[in-house]
């Protein structure tokens, strides 16, 4: 591998370029296309999709500075793959939405972000022109009324792209994080820190020249710009993105493209496990297993060691704000250190700090801190969240854990309230805050439960406005309902418990602690 400091001189075009030309026979991107086909890209043809892109863009009057949008699901991966690309070439930043958002969480995304134009398909230009009206609309499905055509590389000729912008420091990707308030923030990441969290997130998996590493996150997420691109090609590695599969698919993907080294969040990796045992595939060709973004169950880990003897795992930690750079475990330490998130990723530091920035020694609890190369710049538009969560050279997680003697960090606690959901993050205040809107409700409290598969799932305990008034099938039906009209689909409550009254401190403070017990002894009503 190069100097770190040579790669983080470069901006994202530049890296492919550099791989392409001293490039050897490979994949370096698999991604399925709208049309419903696979495209498989060597280094020089992604290379030549990127600049056909960037000269369509810049043809489209789309210029360095611009923020372009994109709201598509991974069956579109590979025009996500090469907006963002084509996007990056000219100097514009890339904006990926979440498809799953409601009208109330995209609306506020549009209005925070301010796209120049949003990469779509036709399915939804209605409901975009809509939410952000006079937005310009690209469809990678082509052109029809007031939208315009995606410039599909394999269309046409296009015009040489305009000249590179050699600034590492430019704004690459807005990221959008639920956070712990009612309104997500958008993650300010440059082409430097794009790559620096490819470095450091590369190196602590382990991925090598010429692996095909494949991984199923949704687009809007950090992980298949900076965890799963960077990483791959930083190290001259494919990246296979899924599109949308179960988990039959999914193996018949790792089958077929002979995928090295597989990455998922823990219950996609406990649903293969599962599915293999149902119907073995071939997988031989898988030399390690990834996960992350969830804490995986020691017992699942040595499963999986059982089940799958010749592949080894790796743990990381990290989040959108740190790259997703943070900790590993490494195969070596996997049992040694059974119940840990892992040592620093190379060319990262961790600390254990207490409110005032101090640094605590070992077995001492407090904030997780990470430094490194893909820490972000900040957030967008948000100077107050940005000075309080970017501190001491580096992102305060809002996690709590400690470090061994070893350097080794422990995950105790989640400072901020985040529910994760599959891998997926839901702000609880968020939750609450539309609950609160409901003319039935007094009091509301969103908290993590236990979920066999997913991890954690979304409990909502609620005091009714009026007592008696409705009885508790009639609230929680409608709460449901009121929720699916205004949260994302994975951020809804899957648990209701109606109480007379929340557990509270003498300040005042509800007793989340004193809610989860009282899940654990009665489940509440599943919807």
């Amino acid at each position: 591998m190069e100097d770190p400091a040579e790669i983080l001189a470069l901006t994202v075009p530049q890296l492919l370029r550099r791989r392409a030309q001293g490039e050897r026979p490979g994949i370096a991107l698999s991604a399925r296309s709208i049309g419903g086909w696979r495209d498989r890209l060597t280094y020089g043809q992604l290379v030549q999709r990127m600049d056909a892109v960037a000269a369509g863009f810049h043809a489209l009057g789309l210029r360095a500075g611009d923020r372009i949008g994109v709201l598509l699901g991974n069956e579109a991966g590979r025009e996500c793959l090469l907006t963002a690309l084509g996007a990056l070439r000219i100097g514009a930043a890339v904006v990926p939405f979440n498809t799953r958002a409601s009208d109330e969480e995209l609306g506020h995304a549009l209005t925070l972000a301010e796209p120049a134009a949003i990469v779509c398909t036709q399915a939804v230009t209605s409901r975009l022109a809509r939410l952000s009206p006079g937005v310009r609309l690209l469809a990678i499905d082509g052109a029809e009324g007031d939208t315009e055509a995606w410039p599909e590389p394999l269309a046409a000729e296009h015009a040489p792209a305009p000249e590179e912008d050699p600034d590492p420091d430019r704004l690459g990707c807005l990221l959008f994080t639920s956070g712990t308030t009612a309104r997500s923030k958008a993650v300010m990441h440059s082409h430097a820190t794009m790559l620096g969290a490819g470095l450091a997130c590369g190196a602590a998996l382990g991925l090598r020249a010429g692996d095909l590493y494949q991984g199923g996150w949704p687009f809007f997420t950090s992980s298949p710009l900076n965890l799963g691109a960077m990483s791959c090609w930083i190290a001259g590695a494919g990246l296979v993105l899924e599109e949308p599969l179960d988990n039959r698919g999914r193996l018949r993907l790792i089958a077929s493209e002979r995928t090295t080294y597989y990455h998922g969040v823990p219950s996609v990796v406990h649903f293969l496990m599962e599915e293999f045992a149902r119907a073995p595939s071939d997988v031989s060709s898988l030399r390690r297993i990834g996960y992350g973004g969830a804490a995986m169950p020691p017992e699942v880990i040595r499963r999986l060691a059982a089940q799958w003897p010749h592949v080894e795992q790796v743990q990381i930690y990290g989040m959108t704000e740190s790259g997703p750079a943070g900790t590993r475990l490494e195969p070596a330490m996997m049992e040694a250190k059974l119940g840990s998130i892992g040592s620093a990723m190379p060319h990262c530091a961790v600390a254990v700090v207490d409110e005032a920035g101090r640094c605590l020694g070992p077995g001492e609890t407090g904030e997780i801190l990470v430094r490194g190369p893909g820490v972000a710049k900040g957030y967008f538009r948000n100077p107050e969240a940005t000075a309080e969560a970017f501190v001491l050279g580096g992102i305060r997680t809002g996690d709590v854990g400690h470090l061994d003697p070893d350097g080794f960090l422990y995950f105790t606690d989640r400072r901020k309230d985040v529910i994760n959901r599959g891998g997926l993050k839901v702000a609880s205040v968020a939750v609450e805050e539309v609950l609160y809107r409901h003319p039935g409700v007094r009091e509301a409290a969103v908290i993590a439960v236990p979920h066999p598969a997913l991890g954690e799932d979304v409990a909502a305990c609620v005091v009714p406005r009026e007592p008696g008034g409705l009885d508790t099938d009639a609230l929680t039906d409608a709460l449901a309902a009121f929720c699916a009209a205004h949260l994302a689909d994975y951020a809804r409550p899957r648990r209701w418990l109606v109480l007379n009254e929340l557990p509270k401190n003498p300040m005042g403070k509800v007793l989340k602690t004193a809610l989860r017990a009282r899940f654990a002894r009665s489940p509440g009503k599943p919807l």
